[in-house]
C-alpha cells in the first residue's frame, strides 16, 4: 500500500507497518515521535484521536517524545498534538486498517506570543539591574567556550549516510571555518565552526543543522549537463551563537570529516526507535543500490548505501532487507551476499545500513525488501 506525504513541514513520516504477532487482527493503533523545530524530542505532548468508531483516552509522549495509542477499531481518525507553548497540530483522516500499526511522526513549532496588558495604576519603575561584570581576556586568549545542548541518541539515528539529492537545494548556508582559527578548514567532534547564515535566514540558538557535501557519481568525464551526483553527510551541528548574517555552531555528532565549504540545512529527524518483523525477502521485486558513501563504488558491513525505493514504493524505516546478485543467464539463482536495514527514507529513495556482508557490496547490486 502506497502513501503520500501530506505536508513535509508537519509530518516527517507516514508509513504502515505489518502488525506484530501480538496485534489483534481486527484492530489498529498509531505510534510515533514528536519533535520541536530543532529536532529535539518533545515530552509531555498530548495526542488525541477523534472520529472513527472509537474515541480512546488521550496519550502523552514520554521523555523521548514517543507515544503509542491503545488498539482501536479500524477507520479514519483525526490526530491532534497539543503542548503549552507550541502550535497545535492536527492530521486529518489517518486511515487505519485491520491489524495495522500506523507510524505518524510530528514536528511542532513554537506558538506565536500574544499578550494582553491592562493598566490600572502607574507602577513604580524599579532601578535597572547592575551590568554584568566585564569578562577580561588575557591578550591572545581564545574567546569564551560555547556549549551545545545534548541531543537524544534516537534523534541521531537517521543523521549519517549518503542520500540521493533532492530536486531543489535545502541548504541555508555553508561552513566557513573553525571559529577560533580561520585557517583551519577540517573540523570534527566538539569543534566550533562559523556558518554564513544568521538570524535573517531564520537561524536560532539551539537549532540543529545537518552538514552535507555533494559528490559526482557515474561517468566523471561526462559533460556538465549529463553529470549525476549524490550527497555525503558530514554530521550534525547545533547553533550556539547567532548574528544577523552569520552564526557559530558546535559539532554534536560527526559521521566523518567536515570541511569548509560544506553546506548546512535544517535537520528533520527520523527517530528509529521501532523495529519491523523480519518477514520474507521479495526477490521477485528487487530494489537496486545506486550510491555509496562519499562516492565509493563498494561498501562493507557497517557502512551505508542508497537504494532506488522510498516512501512512494512502500519502503519503511526499520525494514529488513537481503542484498543479492543474480548470475547472468540464470535469473532464478539468487546469491545472497549480505543483509541490512532501512535507516532513513525519502520520497523515492532510502538509506540502508549494511549489517552483514560476505562480499563487497557494489553499486548495482540488488536488494530484496522483506515483506
Amino acid at each position: 500500500m502506497l502513501f503520500r506525504i501530506v505536508s513535509a513541514a508537519l509530518i516527517t513520516g507516514l508509513a504502515i507497518f505489518p502488525a506484530s504477532t501480538a496485534a489483534q487482527a481486527d484492530q489498529a493503533r498509531i505510534m510515533g515521535a514528536v519533535t520541536d523545530g530543532s529536532g529535539g524530542a518533545l515530552p509531555g505532548v498530548t495526542v488525541t484521536i477523534t472520529g472513527g468508531n472509537a474515541r480512546p483516552a488521550p496519550v502523552v509522549t514520554d521523555g523521548a517524545g514517543r507515544y503509542l495509542t491503545p488498539w482501536i477499531a479500524p477507520g479514519a481518525y483525526n490526530v491532534t498534538f497539543t503542548l503549552s507553548g507550541f502550535e497545535t497540530r492536527t492530521v486529518n483522516k489517518v486511515q487505519l486498517g485491520s491489524g495495522q500499526t500506523v507510524v505518524l511522526d510530528q514536528q511542532m513549532g513554537l506558538a506565536p506570543l500574544t499578550e494582553t496588558v491592562q493598566v490600572t495604576a502607574v507602577a513604580p519603575v524599579p532601578p535597572p539591574p547592575p551590568p554584568p561584570p566585564a569578562i577580561r581576556l588575557e591578550r591572545g586568549a581564545p574567546p569564551p567556550r560555547l556549549k551545545a545542548k545534548a541531543v537524544d541518541k534516537e534523534i541521531l539515528a537517521s543523521v549519517c549516510g549518503p542520500r540521493q539529492p533532492p530536486e531543489f537545494s535545502l541548504a541555508i548556508g555553508k561552513v566557513v571555518s573553525h571559529r577560533d582559527n580561520a585557517d583551519r578548514r577540517l573540523l570534527g567532534p566538539g569543534d566550533l565552526l562559523v556558518i554564513d547564515a544568521g538570524e535573517t535566514k531564520g537561524v536560532a540558538n539551539g537549532q540543529n543543522l545537518v552538514v552535507r557535501r555533494r559528490f559526482q557519481t557515474g561517468d566523471l568525464f561526462a559533460l556538465k549537463k549529463h553529470q549525476t551526483f549524490g550527497e555525503h553527510t558530514g554530521g550534525l551541528v547545533q547553533i550556539v551563537e547567532t548574528n544577523a548574517e552569520s552564526a557559530v555552531a558546535q559539532v554534536v555528532h560527526a559521521c566523518g570529516e567536515i570541511v569548509a565549504g560544506d553546506t548546512v540545512e535544517p535537520y528533520a529527524a527520523q527517530p528509529a526507535f521501532f523495529a519491523v518483523a523480519s518477514g520474507t525477502p521479495r526477490f521477485d521485486d528487487p530494489a537496486r543500490i545506486t550510491l555509496g558513501e562519499n562516492g565509493k563504488q563498494a561498501s562493507a558491513a557497517g557502512q551505508m548505501m542508497v537504494i532506488d525505493r522510498g516512501i512512494m514504493q512502500g519502503v519503511q524505516r526499520g525494514q529488513r532487507l537481503t542484498i543479492f546478485r543474480s548470475p547472468a543467464g540464470n535469473p532464478l539463482l539468487n546469491i545472497s551476499i549480505g543483509d541490512g536495514v532501512i535507516v532513513a527514507i525519502r520520497a523515492d529513495s532510502a538509506t540502508i545500513k549494511i549489517e552483514k556482508a560476505t562480499d563487497a557490496v557494489m553499486i548495482g547490486d540488488l536488494v530484496a525488501l522483506h515483506r
